[in-house]
Parts: structure tokens; C-alpha cells; sequence
């Protein structure tokens, strides 16, 4: 889908920044139940989604230990 703007529009795209680390420093979590999302902000301002639709529904009460083994999953 292509959409054409009236006046030409200054768009700000960030490039992927890939970066080896040993820990992450988790310091956020939020839960949003009406948007069915579980997501973590990290010290280096760095957004994960945790679970998401059904897999929201499938987690139920999360705890940190699900975080923990949910972010093992995510960075394999």
C-alpha cells in the first residue's frame, strides 16, 4: 500500500544497531490487558515484546522467572 502526502514529509528512519552483550538490565516491564501485550524496557532503552495475543492469553500470571526463560527464547 503506497500513501501519497500532500506536502513532502521528513520521515526519521533509524538503522538496525546489532550489539553483543552479556546481560540485559531490565527497567520496565509493563502489562496492558486490553491490548493483550507484555513488554520489557531495558537500561539501553531497548523495547521487548514479551507476549502478545494468544500467547498473552497462554502466559496467565506471568512471573520474573518468565521474563527470564521468555527472553532466553527471544535471543537465542
Amino acid at each position: 500500500m503506497e500513501i501519497v502526502f500532500d506536502t513532502p514529509k521528513e520521515i526519521i528512519i533509524t538503522p538496525e544497531v546489532k550489539k553483543e552483550v552479556l546481560s540485559l538490565n531490565i527497567m520496565l516491564i509493563t502489562d496492558v490487558p486490553d491490548r493483550k501485550l507484555v513488554y520489557a524496557i531495558t537500561t539501553d532503552r531497548i523495547n521487548i515484546t514479551l507476549w502478545e495475543g494468544t500467547a498473552y492469553d497462554a502466559i496467565g500470571q506471568w512471573t520474573d522467572t518468565d521474563v527470564v526463560n521468555r527472553i532466553n527464547e527471544i535471543y537465542i
